[in-house]
């Protein structure tokens, strides 16, 4: 169970990591390619900016006589610390349909060289080989360095989030398995301290709230079952007189007392149920003769109970003792309330064992069937305390369950038509 919380936070983790990067990286990018298009539309191209060096340089070399221009050209190289140069007309064949109006030329060394037509000194201009900007490796760094910030920031915010919300689901998860243990979160929490301090005195509440009931249960069973004694004794007593009448009363009081009796037995069998100290004996159990015994012992002159384990494999991975509790709690209050027949089943699902008890009774209504296995529950007058149960039998078969780490549950018979009652739980690795 740690092991699932602490999966299921790391997803959370997961999530909120990839939401908030993924939406700062679209924000980033959009941001980008806006900044680019604005700048853009204000900058000048670098077509603009050849432009107008070439029309300087024509209107310098259209300025001096013919024979004067190369030499006018060599000192503007020196001055441009850019090589200018003049080409007869006819040794250069431009593309006058190009859409580029300057077109530009690349050497082996990857530099650059741009042409343009001078007409007014009958010549071609060549400006270049320009070479190509060399990049700094920093420079070409500071994108992925962006990127990479974003990711390392929201790392660092989520970091003490997710060991603060481990420190609470582990707190929590002991809290469950054991109320004697409140929690103790709020010091080894520090952005979700006000949340795990909160946790702490509510833990700290329900955890005297749950002593006290607990204890107040087990020790108001134990003190009435001595002046239940003293009364059996005294019923015995009077019992040895030879008074119809009184004999009649005493079997009354007799009846009225093992009500009681057993009432305090259930409360016993569900508050131990419910301790947290309570230990699993898990055990390979052959199914058909674990079946057959509980089975021997619950035959009733009134119902038929018959078994089943055809679908049920050799052995069952359980706790007997506990089990044939549950069973012998389901089999008392279908026989309760069955016409003449109960039909109980073990079987074996993909997934699953199943123990199910079926009866031919009433059923039980769809919309309180959820309501079943609370403690104390009685559902309506044709399941109520006269026909027998304190509302604990189902308690106890789902408390059961839970400890087998299954469920139990009641919905309607196919076969019989009355209720059907399962506990399913999976096979023990």
């Amino acid at each position: 169970m740690k092991n699932v919380l602490r999966e299921r936070n790391r997803r959370l983790m997961f999530r909120s990591f990839l939401f908030l990067v993924g939406g700062l990286l679209v924000i980033a990018i959009v941001l980008d390619l806006g900044f680019d298009y604005l700048q853009s539309r204000q900058e000048p191209g670098p077509d603009r900016w050849l432009e107008s060096a070439f029309l300087l340089i024509e209107q310098r070399l259209a300025a001096v006589p013919n024979q004067q221009r190369e030499e006018i050209a060599t000192t503007l190289a020196e001055d441009l610390k850019v090589g200018v140069r003049l080409l007869e007309r006819d040794d250069v064949y431009m593309n006058q349909t190009s859409e580029h109006r300057l077109p530009a030329l690349v050497d082996a060394d990857g530099g650059t060289s741009y042409l343009y037509d001078a007409e007014s000194i009958d010549a071609i201009i060549r400006l270049g080989p320009i070479a190509e900007p060399t990049n700094k490796l920093l420079l070409n760094l500071l994108p992925p360095l962006f990127y990479l910030s974003i990711f390392v920031v929201v790392g660092l915010w989520l970091r003490p989030l997710l060991r603060d919300i481990n420190v609470i689901s582990d707190g929590a998860q002991r809290f469950a398995a054991d109320y004697r243990e409140p929690l103790s979160t709020a010091r080894q929490t520090t952005e979700l301290s006000a949340l795990a301090k909160n946790l702490d005195e509510m833990a700290a509440r329900l955890s005297g709230v749950l002593r006290s009931q607990k204890e107040l249960i087990a020790a108001l069973s134990h003190e009435m079952r001595t002046p239940l004694a003293r009364i059996r004794f005294a019923l015995a007593v009077i019992g040895n007189r030879d008074d119809e009448e009184l004999q009649e009363r005493l079997v009354a009081l007799n009846d009225d007392v093992q009500e009681i009796d057993d009432l305090i037995a259930s409360m016993l069998n569900y508050a131990r149920l419910d301790h947290p100290d309570i230990k699993m004996h898990w055990q390979a159990v052959p199914s058909s003769a674990w079946l057959a015994q509980i089975l021997g012992k619950s035959r009733s002159d009134q119902v038929q109970i018959v078994g089943d384990t055809a679908e049920a494999p050799d052995k069952i991975w359980m706790d007997p003792h506990l089990m044939e509790l549950a069973l012998s709690n389901l089999l008392v209050n279908a026989g309760q309330y069955a016409g003449q027949q109960v039909h109980c089943s073990l079987a074996q699902t993909a997934k699953e064992y199943v123990l199910t008890v079926e009866d031919d009774g009433k059923g039980i209504p769809e919309e309180v069937r959820g309501k079943v296995f609370k403690a104390f529950m009685r559902i309506d007058d044709s399941r109520n305390r006269e026909t027998g149960g304190y509302g604990l039998g189902l308690a106890v078969v789902a408390r059961v369950a839970e400890l087998h780490g299954g469920t139990a549950t009641v919905n309607s018979s196919p076969n019989l038509g009355g209720a059907r009652f399962s506990i399913s739980w999976p096979p023990r690795a």
